[in-house]
């Protein structure tokens, strides 16, 4: 046996196509040895010396060696032959087969390719992910090479493990079911048979590659590949671990379809991924807010005008708000929403810009220079998959009126990884809009009120006074003055009946909802102060007379000797707050205390009362003697007001705290 190391390599590169031999014509150069089972060449020195009693590695007949020099041929070939009449069908191909493995049989080595596993896992979208496992190339020693049988030779390693060679190359993959590694490569070539050992080698080097049935790691190898593919599911956002599973299933209905299952399944991860997103978060990058207001020709103008369309529309830019604490499901008022938000201070003003067009043609826009609107302290979010914010919930998230943002994961789109995933949830605006935010409702009466005061809308509403004014001068200013008050203390005591309401609801049913300007005692109240404009006394119908805490309410509390738009039960306790104004509402004073003397309110305070009643008024008193233009009133309200309470218009008429400046 040749002393020196060898190695038993199949590489990639394909042999040059040459014919087929025929197996029945290739001389036979290789032969098993009965004693010791080794291959033999026709030319080892234990075959030339007979001293190896060769048989046929297929039919195991004894096989007489023929050397050049011979009998049967002046100069024959080298080979084995089988007893006269033998029946040689698969001799040269085994032969061949056991000639591969003499290499093998040199203290030699083989190189194993690279084995590659994969597995798949389904995610709960119903999409597949795939997971690779591998071993490297890697050359292993032989400790012994036998043919096992006419189609496979074993192979010993050094540390036990055995390796199953098939020489056919047809084998299919999959273990023995007895713990071995199997390779398979096509060897089936009879020339093969009549190769010396040297050519044999060389061969060796352009057969086809290798290829495994069954590796020692496979096991272990597909399990990596599982555990792969789960987690690449699990990344994408499509799967779950163990716990999760077992929490998910602890409130799941028993008869529950197995694909409604999935679908909840896919929206709890993505729900539950946005919210720790959200929690490990500093800042989110939100939309701009977005408020309009359209105005249309009044009914009455529907044939002649109906083309004058104003449309108002305000809205800022997108805002990345700074986040302090975020908490999760935590109760806020009636509902739990997905996330709480306190903002970090300084909190940002909230800056926009107005645009204003006409009948589809913009006309300008109006950049807010200033602003004394501060994000809120507290911001919710809430997560949807698929189902929306139902009208229940978006009613409560209303009356809460807290600025509430909707992450809209299903309108996403695609496969989306989790570092994806927490860039789009924290730094885009995609998927993100705003369901409800304090600013818009003074926003809307921003719009409201500059509307009011486009040439469009006054110059509709000089016509709808001249078309009115008939009618309304038809009826003494003096009974409007009663209809208008009638339906200003009708509109104040009932908001403020349903303000208490509102303040004692605690069911989940929706609270009262406040009178508004499309109320009916509003739109008698504001006719009545169309019709006194007509008459000759304007301003009926201003903020200053008629909004909260406006000069009205508190005059009719005054006169009633209760709280009229005030939760109060004396006219004692509106005048107490009206002491406490701030500087804007002091300009007014003089007017209650006008009130107090014309319906006697005086006669209804305690001693205490009527003496802090005195200093108040001793103070206003003062500041009007000083000329303080704080506590001197405009005397644009004074005709209205001498119709709409007679017993205070001769005091008005004296021009008391009245001031001198041109209005």
């Amino acid at each position: 046996m040749a002393q020196g190391s060898s190695i038993w390599q199949v590489e990639t590169d394909t042999a040059p196509a040459r014919p087929a031999p025929n197996a029945a014509v290739v001389p036979l150069k290789w032969a098993h040895d009965a004693r010791t089972g080794e291959p033999r060449y026709i030319h080892d020195p234990e075959v030339v010396e007979e001293g190896a009693e060769c048989q046929c590695p297929a039919c195991d007949l004894s096989l007489t060696p023929v050397l050049a020099g011979q009998p049967l041929r002046r100069n024959p070939t080298a080979h084995f032959r089988h007893p006269k009449g033998a029946q040689k069908d698969d001799c040269t191909l085994v032969a061949a087969r056991l000639a591969a493995i003499r290499p093998l049989q040199e203290r030699g080595f083989i190189d194993l390719p690279r084995r590659r596993m994969s597995a798949s896992a389904t995610g709960f979208s119903g999409q597949g992910y795939e997971g690779w496992a591998e071993t490297g190339e890697e050359r292993i020693s032989i400790v012994s090479a036998v043919l096992n049988d006419h189609a496979t030779a074993l192979l010993t390693l050094p540390d036990g493990r055995e390796l199953i060679v098939d020489l056919t190359g047809q084998r299919d993959a999959g273990s023995d079911g007895r713990g071995r590694a199997i390779v398979t490569l096509s060897l089936s070539d009879p020339a093969i048979a009549m190769m010396s050992p040297d050519e044999i080698r060389a061969r060796l080097r352009l057969l086809p590659d290798i290829h495994w049935c069954a590796h020692w790691n496979d096991q272990a190898l597909h399990a990596a590949a599982s555990a792969q593919a789960r987690q690449t599911a699990h990344d994408a956002m499509d799967a779950w671990g163990e716990a999760a599973e077992a929490l998910f299933h602890r409130g799941l209905p028993l008869d529950l379809d197995p694909s409604v299952a999935q679908q909840w399944r896919r929206e709890t991860l993505l729900h539950s991924e946005v919210k720790a997103i959200l929690e490990q978060a500093s800042q989110i990058t939100t939309p701009g807010l977005y408020v309009e207001v359209t105005r249309y020709a009044p009914d009455e103008f529907g044939g002649e005008w109906e083309d004058n369309t104003l449309r108002a529309q305000w809205g800022t830019s997108s805002e990345t708000l700074p986040l302090e604490n975020t908490q999760l499901e935590q109760r806020q008022g009636s509902i739990v929403p997905d996330v709480i938000c306190t903002l970090r201070e300084p909190r940002p003003y909230i800056y926009g810009f107005t645009e204003t067009w006409l009948d589809g043609a913009f006309e300008e826009l109006i950049e807010d220079t200033h602003s004394s609107q501060q994000w809120p302290r507290t911001v919710l979010i809430e997560v949807t998959v698929t189902h929306g914010i139902d009208q229940e919930k978006l009613r409560r998230i209303r009356e809460l009126n807290l600025p509430t943002l909707e992450i809209d994961i299903g309108s996403l789109g695609g496969r989306v990884t989790r570092e994806g995933l927490r860039h789009l949830v924290v730094n885009e605006t995609i998927g993100k809009r705003w369901i409800h935010h304090p600013t818009w409702q003074l926003l809307r009466q921003i719009l409201d009120a500059e509307l009011d005061q486009h040439p469009v809308t006054v110059r509709f509403q000089e016509r709808l006074a001249e078309l009115r004014r008939p009618r309304l001068l038809a009826t003494p200013a003096s009974e409007w003055g009663l209809i208008y008050l009638a339906a200003a203390t009708e509109f104040h005591d009932t908001n403020t009946r349903i303000d208490k309401a509102r303040r004692a609801n605690r069911g989940e049913g929706p609270a009262p909802v406040l009178l508004g300007k499309d109320s009916e005692p509003w739109l008698r109240l504001i006719e009545a102060a169309e019709a006194l404009a007509a008459h000759g006394y304007p301003g009926a119908a201003d903020p200053e007379m008629v909004g909260v805490a406006g000069i009205v309410s508190r005059l009719l509390s005054i006169q009633h000797n209760r709280g009229i738009g005030y939760a109060f039960d004396t006219g004692y306790q509106v005048l107490n707050a009206i002491t406490q104004s701030g500087p804007g509402y002091q300009q007014w004073h003089t007017l209650y205390t006008m009130a107090v003397k014309a319906y006697g309110l005086e006669a209804r305070f305690t001693s205490k009362q009527a003496e802090r009643y005195a200093s108040w008024r001793q103070g206003i008193i003062d500041k009007v003697d000083a000329g303080d233009e704080t506590h001197l009133r405009p005397a644009h309200y004074d005709a209205v007001l001498g119709i709409l309470f007679p017993d205070m218009a001769p005091r008005l008429a004296k021009g008391y705290g009245r001031s001198l400046q041109l209005q």
